[in-house]
């Protein structure tokens, strides 16, 4: 086993054994961990403890299919709430424009907690990046007010909920260049405007045609922004 020390104290401890399997321990000057363990066909494992109790572990297995669990404590929520931010749950993934592959997030709070702010961190974070609920039932919805944040997605729990992160990015021929484009693109993300009418059956959604015509003249999705 290796260990180096970096000059704000944070240690690293590095294993790899006979197996090839490679494990990765960083521990914080404040106390807060996280075990990385790399398996040889792939999959991976990463155990990870904040300063303030709460505890995330993210699982992608050999085909990169990946899950996270994450349990925010009443710690974390209470000093999130008093200075006004979303909480941070101690777990990483990277969004997929495919819900079937999409990495799946279960968020545990504490029910007296009420209403809280989470954050997801998400590596590939963009406009279009949506948190979608998934029901006991196994149906999905996109939760409209998710919002991206400048290191993942940030959404609103009562007591838990199981989301998965997607890029729900669309193109439009008419946005690609235009100065609205990331706004474009948030916003028909979540569906709340988009072209053309139709009916998504993935997330259950009723699509709203944006072809607006004033007259005879179209109206650009941009001009609508």
């Amino acid at each position: 086993m290796e260990t180096t020390t970096k000059p704000d104290g944070t240690k690293i401890q590095t294993e790899t054994k006979k197996d090839g399997t490679k494990g990765e321990t960083t521990t914080a000057k404040d106390g807060s961990t996280s075990k990385t363990t790399t398996n040889p066909n792939g999959s991976s494992v990463t155990e990870n403890k904040a300063a303030d109790g709460s505890t995330g572990t993210v699982k992608t297995d050999k085909h990169g299919q990946t899950t996270a669990e994450t349990q925010l404590s009443g710690k974390a929520i209470e000093d999130a709430k008093k200075n006004g931010e979303p909480v941070k749950a101690p777990v990483e993934v990277e969004a997929n424009r495919n819900s079937n592959t999409a990495p799946v997030v279960n968020i545990e709070v504490p029910k007296s907690a009420g209403e809280t702010k989470v954050e997801i961190p998400v590596t590939n974070v963009k406009p279009s990046t949506v948190a979608v609920l998934v029901h006991p039932d196994g149906t999905e919805k996109i939760i409209k007010n998710s919002l991206p944040t400048e290191d993942g997605i940030q959404l609103t729990v009562n007591g838990g909920a199981t989301v998965k992160i997607v890029d729900n990015s669309k193109d439009f021929i008419d946005t690609r260049d235009h100065w609205s484009r990331d706004q474009v693109n948030f916003v028909a993300a979540r569906e709340l405007f988009q072209g053309g009418a139709s009916h998504d059956t993935r997330y259950g959604e009723y699509r709203i045609g944006t072809a607006c015509r004033c007259g005879h003249h179209p109206r650009c999705r941009a001009e609508l922004v």
